[in-house]
């Protein structure tokens, strides 16, 4: 990326160009909204699609330009060129917002989808079954594009993909690598980025009209490519500019030629109107119906484009970059959310997040009202936990929840507490026996890996009553499991894996569901087995639902928090030292660490009807995105929010309770069930780690960084003690 190219935050300003084309808009398809669930139900059958998206793609209007992709054609081939449309909309997310622009993962994918169309081995991808975009491929996706026309043109199709993909590859090295790309060779990438080739392949097989290349002349279909990739330009500019992404005609215009941002949007806004004029004097010598058919894209794409807000965010044609509202999906929240959390709170305290499809709240107040707010309520678990686990206490409303969690509690209070206390000690004594072994042999010690990713997992599996030498079992499991919860970008591998952890747990969990069913003992998986609501026992799956999501909920969270708490103890020696000397302070050590770095940033809740908050309204059925790390931090709540104090709270018990000044543990009828065991772990774990280690400081030169956008904290904690 050059010095000018343009990085999320960039002040622009601009008005959209009035592009008018001269083809009429095509006549609407009276079986579009059919075809459209059609293809969502399908793609999350084939685990393309997670539920999230599933609702979002039925309710917007993003599938709309691959309708219009579909003319007159059959239904049957329609379904064809819709389902492509949506395969390559979910890449094009992927690669944007998800793992695939890194580590050669695209490249990988590339090889084994371009295998799969030509029919070759696949030597770099073997496996379909564990990639859920190529097994749909394999499996559904090819055969029935190859039955829509014969070898020559499947042969054409497969090297636009392979033009598509490959582009694709070439992108993502480019902006891993800061390459820039000059106009002329951007024009000349672009129509292979978009894919219009693709697509206009499809049209032709679905009209079962495969032209020869005098009907169909090569400057007809680039002009139209290059309208159609002009205008997602244009329309695209304001989200390019808030993601970072350099690599727009807009962008790249004004880089070369300098000038305002209007200057850039005109030049852009001439070169299609130029370009549509190419167009126009093509058709002359094409197929009409084919040449038709191009307008009638064209003419939906830039329909399309206007109103569909998936790129373009502010309604008023005039765009001022510092009115587009931070996005979760950033990736410079990822990085360090702290300085955005404050522009929402100072600048958007409500505001819908649209590459989320949430509306973020982020001030202590409104986080606080919106969690104990009856009708902002945990439905959203149904698509963000329930395809995981089935139906557990974490979703649950009214009579439901309070009969489950009355029979919950008790497992997380009083003597239960008591007889895991002994049990958390000698883990941690083992643990820190380990650390201080690793330290005294000369290297240095991580302790997420040797310490917080292994203590919580093993009083989970304690609490549970199963084998504690099983432990390392739960591990993969539930870091899968939560990953499926926190997949708020609806990573298709991501559900995947998580699916397939849970089948691997559940049955790992049957026989010993079916021991405790007949002989109880005194732990918490005899409790799920033995207890009865409303008369009836708890079936098996929802025995095991609740054992994955404690999993999920006791162990991630945990883990992450106790690194949190031991990167904060490390970084203010002063703290340090006065809790060396007064282990009693632990308790005031560990809500202060949760309030300033708590394990979760987002809570997600569903509106039930409109609903008032301090900052505004939420309208009905909006998901609300509860900013947990940036209530927390609130200036107008906590004095010097980002400063380390555990003497700032005087009441320490109060937070460990609902009625906590932090959120770490939620709030209202859902507060945290496992507040205290939490508290028990910590105070144990840290006084325990430094009566093992009473040297404990950071290994020379390492600084802990903070990494996760649902759950946040350091993946590495290097330590020595010598």
């Amino acid at each position: 990326m050059t010095e000018s190219a343009p990085t999320s935050g960039i002040r622009a300003e601009f008005r959209l160009p009035d592009l008018t084309l001269p083809f009429p808009p095509p006549a609407p398809r009276p079986d579009g909204d059919r075809l459209r669930a059609e293809a969502c139900d399908r793609a999350l059958r084939r685990g393309v699609l997670g539920p999230r998206g599933h609702q979002r793609l039925m309710t917007g209007r993003t599938l709309d330009l691959g309708v219009a992709l579909t003319g007159a054609a059959e239904p049957g081939r329609a379904r064809v060129v819709l389902d492509w449309f949506l395969w390559v909309l979910l890449l094009d997310d992927r690669i944007d917002d998800g793992p695939w622009a890194r580590d050669g993962m695209l490249a990988a994918f590339t090889e084994s989808a371009l295998a799969i169309v030509r029919g070759v081995p696949d030597p770099a991808y073997r496996a379909h079954d564990d990639e859920p975009m190529l097994a749909d491929l394999a499996g559904d996706l090819w055969p029935r594009t190859a039955a829509l026309a014969n070898a020559a043109w499947r042969h054409r199709f497969g090297e636009h993909l392979a033009r598509h993909l490959w582009a694709q590859c070439d992108q993502v090295e480019r902006r891993t690598a800061g390459k820039p790309m000059d106009v002329r060779g951007y024009v000349a990438a672009r129509r292979d980025l978009f894919g219009a080739d693709l697509f206009f392949d499809l049209m032709e097989a679905a009209d079962g009209r495969v032209l020869a290349a005098r009907e169909r002349p090569a400057v007809l279909r680039a002009s139209a490519a290059d309208v159609l990739a002009w205008t997602n330009d244009v329309y695209s500019l304001e989200k390019d500019l808030a993601f970072g992404e350099p690599a727009n005609l807009v962008c790249l215009l004004r880089d070369e030629r300098g000038g305002s941002w209007q200057d850039a949007v005109d030049a852009a806004h001439r070169m299609i109107v130029e370009r549509a004029g190419e167009f126009r004097s093509a058709r002359r010598a094409a197929d009409p119906a084919y040449a038709g058919r191009l307008a009638d894209v064209l003419a939906a794409s830039l329909d399309w484009h206007r109103s569909v807000p998936r790129y373009h965010w502010q309604a008023a044609e005039r765009v001022d970059t510092r009115q587009s509202p931070p996005s979760l999906l950033w990736p410079s929240f990822e990085s360090d959310p702290y300085a955005l959390y404050e522009r929402l709170r100072d600048d958007f305290p409500l505001v819908r997040d649209e590459p989320l499809d949430a509306w973020l709240v982020s001030r202590h107040a409104d986080v606080r009202a919106a969690l104990t707010e009856p009708r902002l309520t945990p439905r959203n678990y149904a698509w963000q936990l329930a395809p995981m686990f089935g139906p557990t206490v974490l979703q649950m409303e009214g009579r439901e929840h309070a009969a489950h969690r009355a029979f919950l509690t008790p497992a997380f209070r009083g003597r239960a507490l008591e007889r895991l206390a002994a049990s958390v000690r000698a883990t941690a004594e083992r643990l820190a026996d380990d650390v201080a072994a690793r330290i005294a042999a000369g290297d240095d010690a991580d302790l997420v890996e040797g310490f917080t990713r292994r203590l919580p997992i093993d009083v989970v599996v304690r609490a549970l009553g199963l084998p504690a030498e099983d432990a390392p079992l739960f591990q993969e499991w539930y870091r899968a499991g939560f990953s499926y919860l926190g997949n708020y970008r609806q990573d298709p591998a991501t559900l995947a894996r998580g699916l397939t952890s849970r089948d691997e747990l559940y049955a790992y969990l049957e026989p010993h569901v079916a021991e405790r069913r007949a002989r109880p003992a005194d732990d918490l998986l005899s409790v799920l087995c033995t207890v009865r609501v409303d008369g009836e026992l708890l079936p098996d799956s929802m025995v095991k639902g609740f054992c994955g999501a404690l999993l999920g909920a006791g162990g991630e969270t945990t883990d992450r928090a106790l690194a949190s708490l031991l990167a904060n103890l490390l970084d203010a020696p002063h703290v340090l030292a006065d809790l060396r000397a007064d282990p009693g302070l632990a308790g005031a050590v560990w809500a202060e660490s949760l309030r300033r770095n708590p394990p979760v940033h987002v809570v997600l809740r569903q509106a039930d009807g409109p609903v008032d908050l301090p900052c505004g309204r939420v309208p009905d059925g909006a998901t609300v995105a509860c900013l947990v790390g940036s209530a927390n931090r609130d200036p107008r709540r906590f004095r010097d929010p980002d400063r380390f104090d555990p003497r700032r709270s005087a009441a320490v018990e109060r937070e460990f309770t609902g009625a906590s000044t932090h959120l770490a543990f939620g709030a209202g009828r859902h507060f945290c069930l496992g507040a205290q065991l939490a508290r028990m772990e910590a105070e144990i774990a840290v006084n325990v780690l430094l009566e093992r280690l009473p040297d404990l400081r950071w290994a020379d030169g390492f600084a802990p960084v903070e990494t996760g956008l649902l759950t946040r904290a350091p993946d590495e904690l290097l330590v020595t003690a010598r």
